[in-house]
């Protein structure tokens, strides 16, 4: 099934109304332009063949077909794109993926798409049926959160105290990575249920920064005390800076290093035009009140309704 131009079009306007944009100077058809050409995208990447065979040797569930993205009519020009997913990759946590073409604004909306949907993937027993909002909904569970702001706002607002006592050094290898992961494990031994929610980073993932020199450690004096890894990446067709990760060992939680890293990094390698954004799960408050600190703020909502 192929998307036509006025598909692309509607899907984009939906999921660009997923983004709660009123404090953003955002350019409304490049971001449009953007969605689109996203959207067409991950629907043709995901019903590649060899997209489809890897991800059934991995979960190792039903026929590699199953794993297609599915394009539904529910009638009165309401269409849907659907697929099964994984929360944190976990086989045993499975979701099915809604992108709608129009705005979901209620609950009852997403029970209804959830009863024609569900039958199709049954033989991965989905837990949830995900969507997106611009608003925060009383619903079952609310996944990762959008946390944006732009670069010149932030290197604007108020400095933090311990900013002066922090320096940035460079990583160069992945040397670091062995030290990265056994901190999470730490942290993983110590709240458990954030297990397969605040996520260790792959190996591929942090080489994206260290690749465009955006792998930091953050040091006070010669101590190191955590790491902070960022990428240049488009936010909705817009020069960004997305963060996939601000990391502080045991001992140096708690003091409000975190917010002090994340703007002594904006401070230092932050475009003015940036606009700075990155994804903090619902359950990791730590990271939540350190961003919200740092000025950015919750303008998307992941949500998961439960299935029966």
């Amino acid at each position: 099934m192929n998307l036509t131009k006025n598909d692309l079009a509607s899907f984009a306007t939906a999921v660009l109304n997923t983004y709660d944009l009123s404090k953003l100077k955002i350019d409304k058809e490049r971001a449009l332009s953007f969605l689109s050409d996203q959207i067409l995208s991950d629907f043709e990447e995901l019903n590649l063949a060899e997209t489809m065979s890897a991800r059934h040797q991995y979960y190792k569930i039903g026929e590699a077909s199953d794993y297609a993205e599915s394009f539904i009519e529910l009638g009165e020009s309401k269409k849907i794109i659907c697929g099964i997913r994984h929360l944190g990759g976990n086989p045993d946590l499975p979701f099915i993926n809604c992108l709608p073409n129009f705005e979901m604004t209620s609950i009852e909306e997403a029970k209804k798409i959830a009863r024609v949907v569900q039958s199709r993937f049954e033989k991965f027993s989905p837990r949830y049926l995900s969507f997106y909002s611009s608003k925060k909904m009383e619903i079952d569970l609310i996944g990762s959160i959008y946390l944006v702001s732009n670069s010149k706002s932030m290197s604007e607002a108020r400095d933090w105290k311990l900013n002066e006592t922090i320096s940035l050094e460079r990583i160069v290898d992945h040397s670091f990575y062995d030290w990265y992961k056994e901190g999470y494990e730490e942290f993983h031994q110590e709240q458990p249920h954030l297990r397969s929610k605040v996520t260790v980073n792959d190996l591929d993932t942090m080489t994206d920064s260290l690749d465009q020199g955006l792998l930091f450690y953050a040091k006070i004096g010669q101590e190191r005390v955590g790491l902070i890894a960022a990428i240049k990446s488009e936010f909705l067709g817009h020069p960004g800076i997305y963060f996939n990760e601000i990391f502080l060992s045991k001992k140096f939680r708690g003091k409000g290093l975190a917010k002090s890293l994340q703007r002594k990094f904006i401070l230092d390698h932050a475009r003015p035009e940036d606009i700075v954004w990155g994804t903090i799960d619902d359950q990791n408050k730590y990271s939540y009140q350190t961003a919200v600190s740092n000025g950015r703020e919750a303008i998307r909502y992941e949500c998961f309704l439960k299935l029966s």
